[in-house]
């Protein structure tokens, strides 16, 4: 097939997914009924649906098929806002799955914190859902110094809101990187979808009002599941 086809069948496909009423439940026909309505070669077809992925347009989910995506959510990474907060004021259903809770050293948040390679955090792994979606895998690692007993509680809210309430810890100064990845393959396993998949890498050190370190997030989100924003 030829590049003008390959580009007038990615525009048939756009026109398909702007009209909600021609899929069910937002869930596009099987490749193979869609090549042979566009007469094209599966092949041809996957470079299309592999453009509209880039785009953010639609997303695969393993075993499932293709859907298209739901509107992105906006999110300030420089706010002290929950997961749960956040994601209801845009008029959207969170959800939260707690996936590990342990204790051990993590090289990388000690480098970002300014501790030893050998000093232990509380890590605290877990899946965020958008709209029954799971977009986010963090990995959440926290000094146990300065939250004693932090494990007893419950993590399916905020973390941040439980480090206010019981110990008087105040986020006060961050680090942020954000850069575009290839989901691992525990973040894909995670999040239902193949490794290697596009996503947004965000990473946080964390410290208090005097400097000292409190908490290094790991955040692994599906690249068509947010538009970060930033008001300065």
């Amino acid at each position: 097939m030829s590049d003008a086809y390959y580009l007038q069948l990615t525009e048939h496909l756009r026109e398909l997914i702007r009209d909600p009423e021609r899929l069910t439940d937002g869930r596009l026909p099987p490749e193979r009924l869609l090549a042979e309505r566009f007469r094209t070669t599966r092949m041809t077809l996957r470079q299309a649906l592999a453009q509209l992925e880039g785009e953010g347009r639609i997303h695969r989910s393993n075993r499932r098929g293709w859907f298209v995506s739901p509107e992105r959510l906006l999110y300030d990474p420089t706010r002290d806002a929950g997961f749960n907060d956040y994601v209801r004021a845009q008029e959207r259903v969170p959800r939260t799955e707690v996936l590990a809770v342990e204790t051990r050293p993590h090289p990388p948040a000690a480098q970002a914190l300014g501790l030893p390679a050998s000093h232990a955090f509380y890590h605290i792994r877990r899946r965020r859902f958008v709209d029954d979606r799971a977009v986010l895998a963090e990995s959440l690692w926290v000094v146990p110094e300065r939250a004693p007993g932090l494990l007893e509680h419950r993590f399916d809210h905020s973390l941040w809101g439980l480090l206010r309430k019981h110990w008087q810890i105040e986020l006060a100064h961050r680090s942020i990187r954000m850069m575009s990845e290839a989901l691992s393959r525990q973040d894909a396993k995670d999040l239902g979808v193949t490794p290697g998949t596009a996503g947004l890498g965000i990473n946080r050190a964390i410290f208090d009002g005097e400097r000292r370190p409190v908490e290094y997030d790991e955040e692994h989100w599906l690249h068509d599941a947010i538009c970060v924003t930033v008001d300065i």
